[in-house]
């Protein structure tokens, strides 16, 4: 369980790389909002491939479903972390701190809510997600 746990993590370290820079991307487009919702899909949608890989080793032919359940249970962890950053993005304004905070601030903000949504998004990956290839591996 715990090398599965440093896995996810470290899968959960490159979506969060990938949440950033297209949070970043989106937001010369969109507000902040609508693009923090745009990087969560795709950081969501690379965290279930890799996941799938190199945590839980899954090679279940019902990809589809598999992906789609997935991306609900991040929703469902989501639900933490998109409270977590919108009360700190409502709530606190570091530029009375230091100007260059207030640069940063957006992407800073994600860190706590990214924490709170990853223990969810493990425990439903682990139990729900990938639970029907964990049955078949204690049935060899």
């Amino acid at each position: 369980m715990t090398k599965k746990l440093f896995r996810f993590a470290l899968v959960g370290g490159l979506g969060f790389l990938v949440d950033v820079t297209v949070m970043f991307l989106l937001s010369f487009l969109l507000p902040w909002l609508p693009a923090r919702a745009g990087a969560f899909w795709l950081a969501a949608s690379s965290n279930w491939w890799f996941n799938r890989k190199l945590t839980f080793s899954s090679d279940d032919p019902q990809y589809v479903r598999q992906w789609l359940n997935f991306l609900l249970s991040s929703c469902i962890g989501f639900i933490p972390s998109w409270g977590c950053y919108w009360w700190l993005m409502r709530d606190f304004s570091p530029a009375d701190i230091l100007p260059l905070y207030e640069m940063l601030w957006p992407y800073l903000a994600m860190v706590p809510g990214v924490l709170l949504g990853m223990v969810v998004n493990f425990l439903l990956a682990d139990r729900w997600v990938f639970s029907d290839q964990k049955a078949s591996l204690r049935s060899e």
